[in-house]
């Protein structure tokens, strides 16, 4: 190695690493990071305690890892090199043996801790007067697993769900969804499941609840955007991947133009919408259904032919909910992570006739707020 060649390396690799750590304090810190919709880490200045502990080194590494210069276009280039080196992941995402379906990798916990997030749902149906319904959506590696690669070991098995069934106590009705989605229910670039899916799932809680909707509602699908890349596209980094396509089938304001929409974005309520069309110019697209996470949203519809449901919900209901709509009076959709309302005390004084707790699988392994069901 020639002495001129030894000290362009070392230029290029002084470069690199004071370069983008001087960048790194230069530019200035974001607090969001939309490719992956996601809060990004705050620098939190040193104290005593978090420094003897070691917490502020660890909070540290993970705000220089989310603030670091160029951090979208790194995920991207380090997708791109697992690929070619034949690995099938990346940022813990599964790259779908189709070359176009991504799977984040599914949580597993223990039957421990699964009896305990179930029993807070026993809690909430010992606590009601009126029927509780509870369902867990399966994960879209246990629908589409053919698709999974080879001897992935972070997906649902399905087992979750089976010991769930088998945990709800007497005051609790669980409704299996497993046999109720199929190969169109769920974006193959974002976790939740598809319109197509929402509806089919619809099918599938309300002939547990009441016996079965009337179904004239139909109205053939309609395209709204052929450019949706969700969440899980986001963390991957596969930049091969297509984008997806996102539908309605129930119009605006239902099929009798009289549903109406009340949103609690920030704990006041102001009129909403079954669909928000400015979500569609930002990147989180999804959060066309109801405007994205609230504490609380209501819909109304004085024709159905149902009373009120009370829906404990994660983001797969807003797409669910325009289905719902159709057969129940009122939709009340309550979200754990943003309102700490007594469950008991709010059936009460809104008159709710029926209780669904729905969640996905993965959420409902990771939620920490489920003890709120029981208080």
């Amino acid at each position: 190695m020639s002495k001129k060649y030894s000290i362009f390396i070392t230029a290029l690799f002084c470069t690199f690493i004071f370069g983008f750590g001087i960048f790194h304090f230069i530019l200035p810190d974001r607090d969001f990071s939309e490719q992956e919709n996601t809060f990004l880490e705050q620098f939190k200045p040193p104290t005593w305690e978090t420094v003897r502990s070691g917490e502020f080194m660890k909070k540290f590494e993970k705000y220089y890892n989310h603030q670091f210069p160029l951090r979208d276009q790194w995920v991207q280039l380090k997708a791109y090199s697992e690929r070619a080196l034949g690995k099938q992941e990346n940022n813990r995402v599964y790259f779908g043996t189709d070359g176009q379906t991504l799977f984040a990798h599914f949580t597993k916990i223990s039957d421990e801790d699964l009896a305990t997030r179930v029993g807070y749902v026993n809690k909430l149906g010992a606590n009601l007067d009126v029927p509780v319904y509870f369902s867990l959506v399966p994960d879209k590696s246990w629908v589409w697993a053919d698709y999974l690669p080879d001897y992935a070991p972070n997906v649902d098995d399905g087992s979750t769900i089976e010991r769930a069934m088998g945990l709800c106590g007497e005051n609790v009705t669980y409704i299996d969804l497993r046999g109720a989605l199929d190969y169109d229910s769920f974006y193959r670039t974002d976790h939740h499941w598809t319109t197509m899916g929402a509806m089919q799932a619809y099918f599938s809680l309300i002939q547990d609840i009441s016996g079965g909707g009337s179904g004239d509602w139909y109205h053939e699908p309609e395209l709204i955007s052929d450019q949706f890349y969700g969440t899980t596209y986001s963390s991957s980094g596969a930049g091969w991947v297509e984008p997806d396509s996102i539908y309605t089938i129930i119009p605006e304001g239902g099929t009798r133009g009289n549903i109406t929409v009340t949103g609690y974005p920030e704990g006041q309520p102001i009129e909403s919408s079954l669909y928000h069309e400015e979500k569609l110019e930002v990147k989180d697209k999804y959060a066309y259904f109801l405007g994205g996470n609230q504490p609380l949203c209501i819909i109304r519809n004085p024709d159905a032919a149902g009373g009120k449901l009370l829906l404990i919900r994660d983001s797969y209901s807003d797409s669910l909910a325009p289905f719902l709509a159709e057969e129940f009076q009122e939709v009340h959709l309550f979200d754990l992570r943003y309102n700490s309302k007594s469950l008991k005390q709010y059936v009460a004084d809104n008159g709710i006739d029926q209780v669904l707790v729905l969640y996905s699988g993965s959420n409902f392994n990771t939620d920490n707020n489920l003890f709120k069901l029981g208080l």
